[in-house]
């Protein structure tokens, strides 16, 4: 069975799950968007948001033939270079104590995806409470959250992600759901800046595996480095699509394909319409019969030649690198 390494938590705190929804957030397009996608009515915003979210994901991950557990992303706030938050730059706050407890209340189908901010003057006492709590990962979104994975003060928290086996999940090439603080933040996304955690010897996931403008870079550090993984995550949206296919092809016969995982991005949308042509008339009708989004991502992916085996095949390679097994991840 498969993990799906990249889904979204979300809400805006009505269930004292300590989300913080931005003001700015709530003014862009992509809110609206995902709110109409998602169905999310004002009265629901109001009662049962956060425990709505999390149930869904839950009921896709237990409908699924083929997808046994989703990490689920918190998000942390924003920090300065002297530990500061900077609370007016918050666009959405989902805290690791939220994650924990989603873990909790649905066991079998989800799993903690914490979030931290080196920067923070308590980083490596949140990571130690995260890792007592079995976070399967940390996740950062430079751009949205200020952080340069090549700043010397990210170093201290690398060695303990590297002594406690926790990989680092980033963000990688564009970010278009979360607006751009700082404009000089948009440079912390660029996938060769990932370099340095790998030298220090953490496993790192690339998430959205350097598309749509950074496959060169994204293939060199492949080839240089085993702890060194890439998340499909995202791909079929109107930004990544044409370039998902030239990773797919690449895929085919080079390193790639042995470092692949399965990712969705939920609940950014999968939409097989931008790539129709590729996948002909036929698929394209199967496609659209299929109702649970996560089945229906990866259902895309092995179209484009990327099957359950592949996934399956590299998700142990790095639960091995990591010292863990499916049975017991299934089992926490």
């Amino acid at each position: 069975m498969l993990i799906d390494f990249h889904v979204h938590l979300a809400g805006n705190g009505c269930c004292q799950s300590g989300i913080i929804l931005g003001k700015k957030f709530e003014r862009r397009p992509t809110f609206f968007l995902l709110k109409k996608m998602q169905k999310i009515t004002k009265e629901q915003l109001v009662t049962d948001i956060d425990l709505l979210w999390i149930r869904r994901i839950s009921n896709f991950i237990e409908n699924s033939q083929y997808i046994s557990k989703a990490v689920t992303l918190c998000l942390d706030s924003i920090y300065n270079e002297n530990g500061k938050e900077l609370e007016d730059y918050i666009q959405m706050y989902i805290p690791n104590s939220w994650g924990c407890e989603v873990k909790k209340k649905f066991p079998k189908t989800l799993d903690f995806g914490a979030s931290i901010h080196p920067y923070r003057k308590d980083s490596l006492q949140e990571l130690e409470y995260c890792y007592k709590e079995k976070a399967f990962l940390v996740k950062w979104l430079p751009s949205m959250m200020g952080i340069d994975p090549e700043n010397p003060l990210c170093f201290p928290f690398y060695e303990a992600l590297r002594a406690l086996n926790i990989p680092l999940l980033s963000h990688t090439d564009t970010e278009h759901t979360f607006a751009l603080p700082v404009k000089k933040w948009g440079e912390y996304n660029h996938i060769s800046k990932l370099k340095k955690p790998l030298e220090m010897g953490v496993t790192v996931i690339a998430a959205h595996a350097g598309t749509p403008t950074q496959l060169s870079e994204t293939e060199e550090l492949v080839n240089q480095y085993e702890n060194f993984f890439l998340d499909t995550s995202g791909l079929f949206n109107p930004t990544r699509a044409r370039s998902a296919l030239k990773l797919f092809a690449k895929s085919k016969n080079t390193v790639l394909r042995e470092r692949l995982l399965f990712a969705t991005d939920w609940p950014v949308p999968a939409i097989p319409h931008l790539i129709i042509d590729k996948l002909g008339f036929n698929a394209f009708k199967t496609l659209q019969q299929i109702t649970n989004p996560f089945e229906k991502d990866l259902k895309i992916k092995e179209y484009l030649g990327f099957n359950l085996a592949d996934f399956k095949k590299n998700q142990d390679s790095l639960l091995t690198l990591l010292g863990r097994s499916l049975t017991e991840v299934n089992l926490t």
